[in-house]
């Protein structure tokens, strides 16, 4: 076993797999998001709820924020690398932005959750 995983968590899908294909921390089951960034009620193979660990509210513009301002300096990096016309730069970014903020809001639910489920020894 690798240092700090325990026999229970082993086997069990990581922050990543959570976060990016939705898989259950507890039973490693599709069904974690109930939509782009928000989490199910609970899961449907095992039943762990998911609800009342998912955070709302203000200590989400901690990680909207960073993002947004990273985002921010890209675009001007990219404008002054690459003087990029605005029809093209319109659909680059209106794809881009609302990728990378969804990218973020699940990976940090799913860093929370996970935590939250290890500190109550659900996981």
């Amino acid at each position: 076993m690798r240092n700090g995983e325990s026999q229970k968590t082993k086997g069990q899908p990581g922050i990543s797999q959570a976060a990016l294909f939705g898989l259950c921390p507890c039973c490693g089951a599709r069904g974690l998001w109930d939509g782009a960034a928000s989490l199910a009620n609970k899961c449907r193979a095992c039943g762990q709820g998911f609800a009342r660990y998912e955070p709302k509210g203000r200590g989400l513009y901690l990680v909207v924020f960073p993002v947004t301002i990273l985002l921010i300096l890209a675009a001007l990096k990219l404008d002054e690398a690459v003087r990029l016309p605005v029809w093209v730069l319109v659909p680059l970014w209106g794809i881009a932005v609302p990728l990378v903020v969804i990218g973020a809001l699940r990976f940090s639910k799913a860093t929370m959750l996970m935590a939250r489920l290890q500190k109550e020894d659900l996981l």
